[in-house]
Parts: C-alpha cells; sequence; structure tokens
C-alpha cells in the first residue's frame, strides 16, 4: 500500500468518528497515523485530549493535537507525557516562558532523552542566538536549536556557525523566520555542502512555486538531493490525494500533505546528521519531520507557523 494510500484511508476512516472536527484538523490526525508506530482508538485519543486539556489549560483542539502526537508513537502515553512534563517545568524555571515552554517542544525533545547539561546548553546557545535576531520566538527553533547544543563545540561557535548560513541564505531568500529555520537545519551540515544546499534550495522554490510551500519544507526537500528527481512523485501523490472530499475546502493543504507524507519516508535524511541528534532508541520517528509537524499546524489551527497549536502567535518580526 502507498503512502498516499494508507493516508486516505486513515483519513476516512477518522472522518465519521470526529465529524464534529474541521477537515483541517481530521487532516493532521490522519497524517500522525500514517507514519506513526502506533495505533489506538478514537475514544482513548480522545481520553488523553481531554486529560490534556484540563492539565495544560488549553484549547480541546490543541489538545487534540497533542495528544495526537503522543500516541503515534508511544505505546504508554502517561510516561511520555510526565517526561514531556518534565521537560517543559525544566525551560519554564529558567524564565523562558516562550517558546521554550511550548509542549509540542517538549514533547519532541523527551523523545531524545536529553541529559541536562545538553538542555543547559540549550538555554545557553537560545540567549545567545536571540540577541541577534529577536524573532526566534518558535518552538521549531528551539527544537533545532536543540539539535545543535547536542553536538560539540562551544556555545559562541556554534552561534557563529549558525550566523553563516543565515547571512549566505540572507542575501537570496530575504530577512524572516524561514530563512533562519532553514539556516538551522543546514549549519548541522558540513560547511563544504552548505553552497550545493543552498542551490537545491533554489532549484526546489522554483520547481514548486505555484504551490506556496513555506522555505522550511523546501530546506528538507533540497536535502534530497536535485529537486527534479523527485518532482513527478510529489506531483502524483497531490494528485492521489486531490481527490479525497476532505481536500475540497482546503486545497491548500494538498500539496503540503504530500511533501510531509513523502519526506516522511526518506530515510536519507537521517544518515545526514549526527548521532548525536538521532533517536537514541530506534524509535523510526521521522527524522526532522516531527518539529515541523509539531509546530507548523496552520493547515489544523490557522494560527501559522509563528504559533503552532501551542497558542500564541509572537512569531515573525525583524531583527
Amino acid at each position: 500500500m502507498g503512502m498516499a494510500t494508507a493516508f486516505l484511508r486513515h483519513l476516512n476512516d477518522i472522518g465519521p468518528e470526529l465529524r464534529t472536527y474541521q477537515d483541517g484538523i481530521l487532516i493532521e490526525l490522519a497524517f500522525d497515523r500514517t507514519i506513526g508506530t502506533e495505533q489506538v482508538s478514537t475514544s482513548v485519543l480522545l481520553d488523553t485530549a481531554d486529560d490534556l486539556t484540563t492539565r495544560l489549560r488549553t484549547q480541546t483542539t490543541q489538545a487534540l493535537l497533542l495528544a495526537s502526537k503522543i500516541h503515534a508513537f508511544d505505546a504508554h502515553a502517561p510516561s511520555r507525557i510526565a517526561e514531556m512534563m518534565s521537560i517543559h517545568g525544566y525551560f519554564k524555571s529558567h524564565r523562558l516562558s516562550h517558546p521554550l515552554n511550548a509542549y509540542s517542544t517538549a514533547l519532541f525533545i523527551s523523545r531524545l532523552s536529553p541529559q541536562d547539561a545538553v538542555l543547559d546548553r540549550t538555554i545557553q546557545l537560545y540567549t545567545r542566538l536571540k540577541k541577534q535576531h529577536r524573532f526566534i520566538v518558535t518552538p521549531l527553533l528551539t527544537s533545532f536549536i536543540y539539535f545543535h547544543a547536542a553536538t560539540r563545540g562551544e556555545i559562541d561557535e556554534l552561534a557563529t556557525q549558525i550566523e553563516t548560513v543565515y547571512q549566505r541564505l540572507k542575501r537570496r531568500f530575504g530577512r524572516a523566520q524561514q530563512t533562519y529555520i532553514v539556516a538551522l537545519l543546514f549549519a548541522l551540515l558540513p560547511e563544504n555542502d552548505w553552497d550545493r544546499y543552498i542551490v537545491q534550495l533554489e532549484t526546489s522554490r522554483k520547481l514548486h512555486r505555484k504551490h506556496h510551500v513555506t522555505l522550511s519544507f523546501h530546506g528538507m526537500l533540497a536535502l534530497l538531493g536535485n529537486p527534479s528527481e523527485h518532482a513527478s512523485s510529489l506531483e502524483q501523490m497531490a494528485d492521489d490525494l486531490r481527490q479525497d472530499l476532505h481536500f475540497k475546502y482546503r486545497k491548500d493543504l494538498i500539496y503540503l500533505t504530500a511533501i510531509r507524507l513523502y519526506l516522511s519516508q526518506q530515510t536519507i535524511l537521517q544518515q545526514l546528521f549526527p548521532s548525536s541528534i538521532l533517536p537514541p532508541d530506534g524509535t523510526g520517528i521521522p527524522f526532522l519531520l516531527f518539529p515541523v509537524d509539531l509546530t507548523d499546524t496552520s493547515h489544523a489551527t490557522d494560527g501559522g507557523i509563528d504559533g503552532g497549536f501551542d497558542g500564541g502567535g509572537d512569531g515573525g518580526g525583524g531583527e
């Protein structure tokens, strides 16, 4: 069964069970079921969402999305929630309430079994980078900052490397938070490869311009190699999704969903980066896709990449 076929099956299965939710929410839940390693009934998912709504004092829809991502990869949700809450509390204790207190970020980082020293380095690097760019506010950025903190190197050296990539990207793509996300991504790779990936980033953006894909997704597509070699597969997957009625009023999600499904199958992403930032237990979580899923849920909440389903809208802005 192809990825698009599996996704559509899940989408049509949960539709009748959660008919009160908008199509964007159903699409996100179906995505989690498709890429996840665990499966739970809708009743269990809703029970977890109810618990999170009360515990986190968040909106029901936001809690449902978070519960979905917990159950997608965890056989024992209470343990994962406890670890997520612990990391959330650690960041909150350092008064970095936004975005380091975002539960989505805490969930993702908890899957990497972080040591206290790495968490401390994350805060140090975050603080260092924030001095240069005040727009560093989203959970997605913090997830990538954690990746850098988990590698070797002095904080100032890591910050300089990130800034070097950002300045190269800014000349071509402008001063924006999306540009900085790609800089955090590319800075994890050897410097000799930066120019090649930047060229592939430009190619991907030109190739898929009509679909209005955000730059961070083009950044991940650029890591796969020549974007032209993947274009036909992406177009075919988008065509398969386009036939489903759940996309009738969310045509903006067709190509985005196709890209996300396609990226989840690409094992090359796990081969490019240092082993120190990979999940330690080999759970098979689609590498680099998870932090994007957790924060770029604008298709589900209309909150945009700056808000994500944790709420808030403090993103964007200048330096």
